[in-house]
């Protein structure tokens, strides 16, 4: 079946053949993806869609228009040329996830996968949007902090790290970068309880979903309009590195695999995280299926419970 314009529509990817055309919801483009709040038995959300890239297109350019991060992107489809698709080529856009580990309340960000999670106060429903994190030499730090206030056209006071690396470069910095064009903070910033980082805008939208900040978190610009406008002082914030979920959805197991911020995979990580979920259920795994996702690290959630009988160990 031919697959739409994504400008129009797109297709949901089929877990099984034949697929149905929808309509990409504004909600998922602009403003974050927000979802009702699944069952606690079925900690699942989204859908995967496909869609057809135009001739114009890169993929940093379709992360933005269409509400995910580059590198979350590029780990979906990595046969594609990011800079190049070509006309026609199908682009898998990774929007189904497993929600993270650990109480779903507040702001959780899963910094290998480079997601914000915000389960809103009423409980009925849950809101993501992905995000720039820092650099490995100035790497967002793990926390649990929370949202102590919040700050339009913020103004941005770079730190001594900073001010060096871009004098180096030929740009010398003022110690107070006012709100505009150049300052990477864009219009909106929330103050976390730990001091000197923010969850904020970004006047370099390519950097949503890469490894670009001094340590901060960003949000397109759009998004972190959406997020402060909804988000209240007080509300719990929890910073987490799990680049391996793996989650019961009912009766199926499924597993979510990223590379961590090395840009790297390992598979005793993903089998002692399947360990831990089956316990003495006696459920069948497919481990060569976890091998390969394990591998491939493309961060899209599917089931691995073996159809074989013959149960297989973790090697």
């Amino acid at each position: 079946m031919a697959i739409p314009d994504i400008r129009s529509s797109v297709c949901r990817l089929p877990r099984a053949a034949g697929a149905i055309v929808i309509l990409l919801l504004a909600c998922q483009v602009a403003h974050g993806a927000r979802y009702l709040m699944p069952e606690a038995n079925a900690p699942r959300v989204g859908e995967l869609l496909v869609m057809n890239a135009k001739y114009e297109d890169t993929l940093a350019q379709l992360a933005q228009r269409y509400g995910v991060g580059y590198r979350e992107l590029a780990d979906a489809n990595p046969d594609v040329d990011p800079w190049i698709p070509g006309e026609g080529t199908p682009i898998v856009l990774p929007t189904e996830y497993l929600l993270p580990p650990g109480p779903r309340e507040g702001i959780v960000l899963n910094l290998p996968e480079f997601r914000l999670y915000y389960y809103l106060p009423s409980g009925a429903e849950i809101v993501t949007f992905p995000i720039g994190i820092g650099r490995s030499s100035f790497p967002t730090p793990k926390t649990d902090t929370k949202i102590v206030g919040r700050v339009r056209d913020p103004t941005w006071y770079p730190g001594e790290s900073a001010r060096k690396e871009y004098a180096a470069e030929g740009r010398p910095l003022p110690r107070a970068v006012p709100a505009g064009p150049d300052n990477p903070m864009g219009s909106m910033a929330l103050i976390l309880g730990i001091k000197s980082y923010f969850i904020h805008g970004t006047n370099k939208p390519f950097g949503v979903g890469q490894q670009a900040s001094f340590g901060c978190v960003r949000l397109y610009p759009d998004d972190i309009e959406s997020l402060s406008a909804t988000v209240p002082n007080g509300t719990r914030v929890r910073i987490i590195d799990e680049p391996v979920k793996v989650a019961w959805v009912k009766d199926e197991l499924f597993l979510e695999v990223h590379k961590d911020l090395n840009e790297q995979s390992s598979f005793e990580r993903v089998a002692q995280a399947i360990g831990a979920a089956i316990g003495d259920t006696g459920a069948v795994v497919d481990w060569e299926r976890a091998e390969e996702m394990a591998r491939k690290a493309s961060g899209i959630p599917e089931p691995i419970l073996s159809r074989n009988l013959v149960k297989r160990q973790a090697r």
